[in-house]
């Protein structure tokens, strides 16, 4: 059905999630690119459009696998939120993007925990709070630095 062939392609950023090893960082990098090159993408209106449709896209995708590898739209609204609102120069992604996947990969309280909430909202959540800790730090470290 061209419905799933959509959702498939939506929920695994372009097929990125099938890429070898780290197919949440590959997701990342991707992000970055993006950001770098369409700014404008990264705006809140955006970060809830792809989260809201995301959530019924990983419904109808992820089958009966709790977080399915191939699923990465997470990582990439995980990756908007760490940025939302910051200048996007290549550093500040770079910064932002080891931030976000260490947060993510580590998952210190509470990011663990919200990970088990059911469904497609356990896996876009976790990713949502690492983008928020990143985005944080990066405004901690902003203000410390002026």
């Amino acid at each position: 059905m061209i419905k799933d062939r959509a959702c498939r392609w939506f929920v695994t950023c372009s097929y990125t999630g099938y890429l070898p090893l780290a197919p949440g960082t590959w997701a990342s990098v991707l992000t970055c690119i993006i950001l770098y090159l369409m700014p404008s993408f990264n705006h809140p209106a955006v970060i809830i459009l792809l989260t809201v449709c995301a959530v019924f896209a990983i419904e109808r995708t992820k089958g009966k696998e709790a977080d399915p590898g191939y699923i990465v739209i997470d990582e990439m609204i995980g990756m908007l939120v760490a940025t939302v609102g910051r200048d996007l120069t290549i550093w500040n992604i770079v910064k932002a993007f080891i931030l976000f996947r260490a947060f993510d990969i580590l998952k210190p309280y509470p990011i663990k925990k919200v990970e088990r909430l059911p469904g497609a909202y356990g896996i876009i959540a976790d990713d949502v709070l690492a983008g928020i800790f990143a985005n944080m730090v990066l405004s901690i470290w902003a203000y410390a630095l002026s």
